[in-house]
């Protein structure tokens, strides 16, 4: 690589450059770099003398704030890789996630009942002796991040080191912010890495990180007064949250210089209320977690804007270090044009799925000229300026508030109620336009569970993006002349 391997290490170089900058916003109050410097330093220490290592997972579970990001940054320092656990998630999610980790070390602010490991309070940690810190290796894990599997059961990703910098050091070159503070914000669960366009680029440019509390994203008028208050320049967002809160005519959320919007297919008409109210540069961010965050990027200049190439704004172009390719089903590239799936390769590529080589084998693959490549399941063609557009999925993922979403985990989840025989998952549109979950039961008795019951049932399993925003009791499920089942037939049931 032609930056440094990790970006603990490029942290630091911002540290020697400006020490007395402030690095964190949060509800711990105000970190400058020096004070996060140390912060971290004291942790990773603390971490080796556990027994803290190279590839082997350092779990995570705290409300989100300043706490959660710098056991994060500390977890990475002291070269093991940290695996962030969403406090707001179901216990037994928890368990399940923290089970497959097999992370024998948990940094939390709360009891883990059945944690056989070492659990480590944050804000109490033990002394330990200042030892060298070992840089990790570019090829060593940095995090598993969990995503919604279609197994029933969430799917680690292991995102190397090597991987997280690239995407960092890219970022901060698009957004230009190498020699002047620049203010990110962050309003996603950092259990996600939705989250990280704001984190690392910030922290590798001299910039500053806002943990914007939870109860402000949501609200329009409380994020308004914290980014007026906080002048915020850059902000990573979701075009459904955005959409949202734009939807209130006094809200001015917007960043004074770069939107990114990501997580979902992003329409023109919201790039055209975004133009209504600010100048910022808007910068459409795509990428699975499988390939680190973002892999490719789409900036909408006037040009742009009045050519409207594709049905919703394109996903863009490669960055820095990776490759794609359109192929068809036997992973041969397609015509120029022509639709296809996207295949990615090149420095941001994880190294698999956490213990599951089988899932790996599928969807990390190689192909005849030794390139291995991770296939998105995402169908799209290339247009004539080089830009990708995206047209949708060849399975039945879906992304519901930018969160990926496998309908096979929650019908298995409602499987598991003991009155419901079968299930079904579709996605739907609510009266906002917005893609949400419709979920069908055929229950195993003349006596059927009640809906809310089955919401109960889903909440003490599922995040709360997974339960579906309907639930309805039928006699049977639709299927096609082929037997498969009839999605299109549930969804216009849906809409009545």
């Amino acid at each position: 690589m032609s930056v440094e391997h990790t970006v603990m290490e490029q942290f630091q170089q911002q540290v020697a450059r400006w020490p007395d900058r402030p690095a964190l916003v949060g509800d711990g109050g105000r970190l400058t770099y020096a004070e996060l410097d140390r912060a971290t330093a004291r942790l990773a220490h603390a971490l080796v003398a556990q027994g803290a290592t190279t590839d082997e997972p350092v779990a995570v579970l705290a409300a989100r704030g300043t706490e959660q990001l710098v056991a994060l940054l500390g977890v990475l320092r002291s070269g093991a890789p940290y695996v962030c656990l969403d406090a707001e998630q179901p216990q037994s999610r928890l368990t399940a996630q923290l089970a497959d980790s097999q992370a024998r070390i948990l940094l939390t602010d709360q009891p883990q009942p059945g944690f056989t490991g070492t659990a480590i309070r944050l804000g109490d940690l033990p002394q330990a002796p200042t030892v060298r810190l070992q840089p990790p290796d570019p090829a060593d894990l940095a995090c598993l991040v969990y995503t919604s599997g279609s197994t029933g059961a969430p799917k680690g990703v292991a995102v190397t080191h090597g991987g997280l910098a690239n995407y960092s050091r890219h970022m901060v070159s698009l957004l230009r912010c190498a020699d002047e503070p620049r203010s990110f914000a962050s309003v996603t669960s950092l259990a996600t890495d939705l989250g990280n366009t704001a984190v690392f680029p910030a922290l590798l440019s001299g910039g500053c990180v806002h943990l914007v509390p939870s109860e402000v994203v949501i609200d329009p008028l409380s994020f308004t007064d914290y980014a007026r208050t906080h002048a915020i320049d850059h902000l990573k967002i979701t075009p459904s949250h955005l959409a949202a809160l734009l939807s209130y005519p006094d809200a001015d959320v917007l960043p004074h210089q770069a939107l990114f919007l990501g997580g979902e297919a992003l329409p023109w008409e919201l790039v055209d209320r975004v133009r209504s109210r600010s100048g910022c540069r808007i910068i459409n961010h795509y990428g699975p977690t499988e390939t680190t965050i973002g892999s490719l990027t789409y900036e909408v200049g006037p040009a742009e804007a009045a050519r409207r190439p594709g049905a919703t704004v394109p996903i863009g172009r490669p960055i820095r270090a990776t490759e794609i390719r359109v192929v068809d089903t036997r992973l041969e590239r397609v015509p120029d044009g022509a639709a296809g799936e996207l295949l990615i390769s090149g420095a941001g590529l994880a190294r698999g799925y956490w213990q599951a080589p089988e899932q790996t084998k599928e969807q990390f693959v190689s192909l005849d000229d030794g390139t291995r490549a991770y296939r998105t399941g995402d169908r799209v063609r290339c247009l004539d300026d080089g830009s990708v557009e995206f047209l949708g999925r060849l399975d039945q993922q879906l992304k519901i508030r930018g969160h990926r979403v496998e309908p096979a985990e929650i019908e298995a989840a409602l499987r598991l109620h003991p009155a419901v025989a079968r299930a079904a998952v579709t996605p739907v549109r609510d009266g906002m336009g917005q893609q949400v979950l419709a979920a069908f039961v055929v229950p195993t008795t003349a006596a059927p569970p009640s809906v809310r019951d089955l919401r109960v049932h889903l909440s003490g399993l599922l995040p709360p993006h997974m339960v579906p925003s309907s639930v309805e009791i039928v006699s049977a499920l639709p299927f096609t002349l082929s037997g498969k089942l009839d999605r299109r037939a549930l969804a216009r049931r849906a809409h009545g």
